[in-house]
């Protein structure tokens, strides 16, 4: 027995105590605060910033419509005719007019020359000079009258043919071959096509964050490798009363060929918001109905702090309150920790 508790007393002695476990190895970042980057996106259509509603200087019957809608016109290309019969009548009539004012203009020069000779031998009193001196400036003002209703006679024949006076797309038309048309009724609608914009139509839920000058990106929906930048030119002060919406006019910094009129693009604008502090979602611990973080504290050993989520996105977590910048946080295996655990700091990363 004596031996046996000697045996005892001695294998006691061999067993050691056991050894605490080595700090934990994790992962850290040290973050910081940045500005919440506010997007948003809409699908709009281009259009020509300068419409031009062209009609005839004079009224008529349409002879002929040269254009359709989306036809492609350039400086002086001729649009549509009126039928010219009344207007070549009316220019053969002030010929005619001029003709015979001229005539009476010669015949009252050279009565004018003829009393002039007289008065000066004594052959005629100064009253009948007088009288055909007065016929003579008559004759002279008869003339300038007739060449001014000559003048007006050309231009309404000139006029009877619609020429385009800027390069564009036709995009409506307003009358066809046969119609009466009144002097600037519109008979062809054309649209710029060096100047264009991207018009887009805006919920009232973002129209307050719209700013002229803010700069957008816009791109083709069926293209989206084509795209141009812009800046918001003009923004409606009344909302559309059917849609609810605000028509908002973006100007394209020289836009390509693709983006031609009534092409559907698409436009985002990004703004800087508050400053808020963005971390992983694998930061993130969900133990309760308060999200927390593990904060790493000075002495390398972890604890528990309630945080305010602003955002949920596909890999990161947008945090408004509960961490500031230069906190050190977890951001793998945050569900093998305990509060008050030393851990060894394996990486630290700026967010």
């Amino acid at each position: 027995m004596i031996v046996a508790s000697l045996g005892l007393v001695l294998s006691g002695c061999s067993e050691e105590a056991p050894t605490p476990p080595p700090p934990r190895m994790v992962r850290t970042i040290v973050v910081e605060e940045k500005p919440l980057v506010l997007s948003a996106e809409g699908a709009g259509t281009i259009q020509a910033r300068y419409v031009n509603n062209i009609g005839f200087l004079v009224s008529g019957r349409v002879l002929t419509r040269n254009v359709d809608v989306g036809a492609s016109v350039k400086k002086g290309d001729l649009l549509a005719s009126l039928d010219p019969v009344d207007y070549n009548s009316r220019l053969t009539a002030a010929q005619s007019q001029v003709t015979s004012a001229q005539a009476a203009l010669d015949q009252a020069a050279g009565e004018e020359s003829r009393f002039k000779q007289l008065l000066a031998n004594g052959f005629t009193p100064q009253a009948r000079y007088d009288q055909a001196l007065k016929d003579l400036q008559t004759a002279q003002a008869g003339v300038v009258g007739a060449k001014a209703n000559l003048k007006l006679a050309q231009d309404q024949l000139g006029y009877t043919k619609l020429h385009a006076p800027t390069e564009g797309v036709v995009t409506q038309t307003g009358a066809n071959v046969g119609q009466v048309v009144q002097a600037g009724e519109m008979v062809v609608q054309l649209s710029s096509f060096n100047d264009r914009d991207g018009v887009f139509s805006i919920s009232v839920i973002y129209i307050a964050a719209a700013k002229v000058g803010m700069p957008v990106k816009v791109w083709m929906q069926a293209k989206p490798n084509v795209s141009v930048q812009g800046v918001v030119r003009e923004i409606s002060p009344n909302a559309d009363p059917v849609t609810g919406t605000y028509t908002v006019k973006v100007t394209l910094t020289d836009p390509p060929a693709d983006m031609f009129i009534g092409a559907v693009v698409v436009g985002e604008v990004s703004t800087a918001g508050r400053e808020v502090v963005t971390v992983p979602s694998s930061a993130i611990l969900q133990t309760g109905d308060t999200p927390q973080v593990w904060l790493v504290s000075a002495d390398d050993t972890v604890k528990r702090v309630p945080v305010k989520v602003d955002r949920f996105n596909t890999d990161t977590v947008t945090i408004s309150s509960g961490i500031a910048k230069g906190d050190r946080i977890v951001t793998a295996g945050v569900n093998a920790l305990n509060d008050g655990q030393k851990v060894t700091v394996e990486k630290a990363d700026a967010q």
